[in-house]
């Protein structure tokens, strides 16, 4: 009696992470630099986990250095091979979350029309992509592609360049890009998507923009920031609050410029210093890591922080 009791448990314990593991799905994708990418997604309910890797590339077996160099011989022609792409493979549980959800939630947390390239991260490597694990999950990428690619449309964007095919040569990044952010709270912090939502989700809410009138048209700075980045919180603390240049500054949570104005390109990471004359950007700060002085020579101000 004790011996089938013993091997009854043994069969319950081995057959249990079978059943858990069967309830479980999961998707490769490539949203730029997978640091975000990996937070962004991490955030959807029914996500289970979220790993940073590499995929999408000829070569097997490769890490964070050989990415970067294949890269670099690619940009200078001495190469023709295929490179991986940073991505993140997504487990979900189907049963909280669909396929669809969690592409949506992809599609909406970068622009997949940049082509090899991803805000300010520029090379195949940074490429949007979806890697796939069956015939039915390509089915719902392409799907769900060109049911965003009408919104983007008609929101003036362009064509979606993102790569959709099955998954080949998954590589796990190095240990320390995973979790890289809750790790470096002060890392990289990106302004994320296109701001267009996906037909059928409730529309996402946009911040509106500095009023011209507020502001002087002859040369002004805007700080663009974001709610949850603590190099904003830094700045504010250590140069605005002791703001003391003949420069006026304000800030803004929108992502575009009052009505009117010009920005030289898009803003993809907060915080983003833009100093603007007669409407139109002449040069702009990306990101700020205490370093002061470096900002103050950059405004070309004769007023230094103070401290």
């Amino acid at each position: 009696m004790q011996a089938l009791t013993t091997a009854l448990l043994t069969t319950l314990l081995l057959v249990a992470p079978l059943q858990a593991q069967a309830k479980t799905d999961s998707i490769v994708l490539g949203m730029g630099c997978f640091w975000g990418a990996e937070k962004r997604m991490a955030a959807v309910p029914g996500v289970i986990d979220v790993e940073s890797g590499y995929a999408g590339g000829d070569v097997k077996q490769v890490g964070y250095r050989d990415v970067l160099k294949l890269e670099k011989a690619i940009q200078r022609g001495r190469s023709d091979q295929r490179n991986h792409a940073e991505v993140v493979k997504v487990t979900f549980d189907p049963e909280q979350v669909s396929l669809e959800a969690v592409l949506i939630a992809f599609w909406e947390n970068h622009d997949p029309t940049q082509g090899d390239r991803q805000g300010n991260d520029i090379g195949s490597n940074y490429r949007s992509a979806i890697y796939t694990n069956s015939p039915a999950q390509q089915a719902v990428a392409l799907r769900t592609r060109d049911v965003y690619q009408k919104a983007l449309t008609a929101a003036g964007y362009g064509t979606i360049t993102t790569e959709i095919a099955p998954l080949e040569h998954y590589n796990r990044a190095e240990s320390y890009h995973q979790d890289y952010l809750q790790k470096n709270p002060d890392g990289y912090c990106g302004l994320g998507g296109t701001q267009v939502a996906y037909p059928g989700q409730p529309a996402r809410a946009k911040s509106e923009a500095l009023n011209a009138a507020d502001l002087d048209g002859k040369r002004q700075l805007i700080v663009f920031e974001a709610e949850d980045c603590p190099f904003c919180k830094q700045f504010r603390t250590e140069v605005l609050e002791g703001w003391s240049s003949e420069v006026p500054v304000a800030t803004t949570y929108a992502t575009e410029p009052p009505e009117g104005w010009q920005l030289m390109k898009a803003l993809f990471a907060t915080p983003t210093m833009v100093l603007f004359e007669d409407g139109r950007e002449v040069s702009r700060y990306t990101g700020y890591t205490g370093d002061k002085n470096r900002f103050w020579r950059w405004l070309g101000t004769a007023h230094p922080a103070p401290g």
